[in-house]
């Protein structure tokens, strides 16, 4: 069954008015992307905390590499609920270039690149040009530096995970074409599991697919799978012990109205949500839209389902803001065959949504890479929190016995052991597993001095 669209389908007579508008929100397109991109690069190399879990998978990445248990007993306050390949793959590269978190961040830069490459990849399997691809990619780059900043390049293994996923994803695609090779992605798939859990939407829609059309290559797919996964998990067993197990299952409160509530992040990707439903709908008997459909609906709902975890920040959306722009990538290459084309000429339909693509992305608050190329007072506000930073590590230090810090990245640089895992410690007596006042007793009897929270040390 071939996935692939009409291969003429851009090559229309004649010329529009429109054409050369394309070009310049084009090459408008590439622009807000590349200054979207300058700040989370910038900030990769800033002593600065951007979240709360890099320290935590800095302690987790020394701990793949000799320094403490990477999956802690029951009865301490702390949890690994990760696998634990991206410890290893980070902790390895970190004692390359001499600091874990530096490069947990160069990896999540990194990720984002490869997974931009898989959206134009996809985009041209599914038949789209050279043209699409680019504005399916460009689109996801500049989604994500726009809007989940607080996710690109910080040293947290979702988008490495997602990368090689992504990676899996595309040679799916080409052994669909080929109707054999099924083994490489799905081995893939397999391995990107293990660097991160809750990327799920790739696989099942491979799953889904192979089973609406190759039975007999999903049930072989499945086997293949089920056998990795089973000796993947044996081989943690027989590392870590069923303190693997513990921790890979620590409890988590769950609230849907929290899952309602997260409708309204789907306006950063509103403009691939329209491209996609219009072009879904219109176009549903083309068997590329159709495999689009199926990506596009389960990141939707698995959008929804994850976000009823408690704790669980933007990256539920990583693989919807993937699928949307495969999606719309698929929209410009079909602009010839839509409904609206018998009004409007196909470029003026591309000039309209990148138009909206631009003026989406433009629509934001965050003027971080504007004021890196020209405000100085950003830079002086750069250089006083570098200075917290610095200041609140020297104090930790300074600190006699264990210590509860607010940002554990500033209690990692600072060398103290870690003791306390806050959000795991609240999710464990939410669920009844700890007792309320776990924490106070211990402050209480001297053992664990709190470090007031500096609000400069955090981005």
């Amino acid at each position: 069954m071939s996935l692939k669209i009409n291969s003429n389908l851009n090559k229309q007579p004649g010329t529009d008015l429109f054409t050369r508008r394309v070009s310049i929100l084009t090459v408008g397109l590439v622009v807000i992307t590349l200054l979207s991109a300058l700040w989370p690069i910038y900030r990769a190399f800033l002593n600065i905390e951007i979240d709360v879990n890099e320290g935590w998978n800095a302690y987790y990445a020394d701990a793949a590499m000799g320094r403490m248990p990477l999956y802690p007993s029951h009865d301490q306050l702390i949890t690994n609920n990760y696998p634990p390949l991206s410890f290893y793959i980070v902790g390895a590269f970190g004692r390359l270039i001499g600091d874990p978190v530096l490069a947990g961040r160069l990896l999540s830069l990194g990720a984002v690149v490869v997974i931009a490459f898989g959206v134009g990849c996809s985009i041209k399997r599914l038949g789209g040009d050279e043209a699409a691809a680019g504005i399916g990619a460009l689109f996801f780059m500049a989604t994500m530096c726009r809007f989940f900043t607080g996710y690109v390049g910080m040293n947290d293994p979702h988008l490495l995970a997602q990368a090689v996923m992504t990676v899996g994803f595309v040679a799916f695609l080409r052994a669909m074409e080929r109707n054999r090779d099924y083994a490489t992605p799905i081995l893939l798939m397999v391995v990107a599991g293990f660097i991160k859990h809750d990327i799920v939407v790739m696989p099942l829609t491979a799953m889904v697919w192979l089973g609406m059309h190759r039975p007999r290559q999903m049930f072989k797919s499945g086997i293949l799978a089920s056998c990795s996964i089973i000796l993947g998990f044996a081989i943690c067993f027989a590392i870590f012990g069923s303190d693997f197990w513990s921790n890979l299952m620590s409890p988590r409160v769950f609230l849907w109205k929290q899952a309602v509530g997260a409708a309204g992040h789907l306006q950063w990707v509103a403009v691939g949500l329209v491209a996609w439903i219009y072009v879904g709908i219109t176009r549903k008997s083309d068997p590329a839209i159709q495999l689009c459909n199926l990506l596009n609906i389960l990141g939707l709902l698995m959008f929804f389902v994850q976000k009823a975890g408690d704790g669980v920040a933007y990256n539920a959306q990583f693989e919807l803001v993937f699928g949307l722009s495969i999606a719309l990538g698929l929209a410009f290459a079909q602009a010839s065959f839509l409904p609206l084309a018998r009004h409007h000429s196909p470029d003026a339909l591309r000039f309209i949504l990148l138009l909206a693509i631009c003026i989406r992305l433009l629509a934001s608050a965050r003027l971080e890479p504007l004021k890196l190329l020209a405000d100085p007072g950003f830079h002086a506000e750069i250089a006083n929190r570098e200075t917290a930073m610095s200041a609140t590590i020297t104090r930790i230090k300074s600190i006699h016995g264990d210590v509860l810090c607010a940002s554990t990245l500033a209690c990692y640089r600072a060398g103290k052991p870690f003791i306390i895992d806050s959000f795991n410690v609240r999710e464990r007596i939410l669920t009844g597993h700890l007792p309320p006042d776990t924490i106070s007793k211990l402050i209480a009897s001297g053992k664990l001095t709190v470090v007031d929270e500096d609000p400069l040390l955090h981005w």
